[in-house]
């Protein structure tokens, strides 16, 4: 079986068809097509810009907080040592008071006991 000269040619014909096909749509959209696709590369480099944007904007503001998160630490932990402080200081007034009611008390016994004899 031999291929008929017609179906061998129809592939170069075809090409032919597609080449003459692109060339009319460049001639009737080519100027559009390029014009759509400056757009397109305007846009995807406004995009790339705006995301370089946010995200230094996003590292500053997660350097900003963390920065403050650290600066509230120490604060808290210098407000929880001073309470604390002042806590041991009063328990050892309160310690101090105690004592002192507690020699007052045997002083006193000593005294009626005195007074006894």
């Amino acid at each position: 079986m031999k291929k008929n000269p017609e179906e061998t040619n129809e592939p170069a014909s075809n090409q032919q068809v597609d080449s003459r096909i692109a060339a009319v749509r460049d001639l009737i959209f080519g100027e559009n097509i390029q014009k759509y696709d400056s757009e397109i590369a305007d846009v995807y480099d406004k995009i790339n810009i705006l995301q370089e944007k946010n995200s230094k904007s996003l590292s500053e503001a997660i350097a900003n907080i963390e920065n403050k998160l650290a600066d509230l630490e120490s604060l808290v932990d210098h407000k929880f040592q001073d309470l604390n402080d002042d806590l041991d200081k009063r328990l050892a007034d309160l310690d101090d008071e105690k004592a002192d009611r507690r020699k007052l008390g045997k002083a006193l016994e000593k005294i009626a006991q005195m007074l006894q004899e």
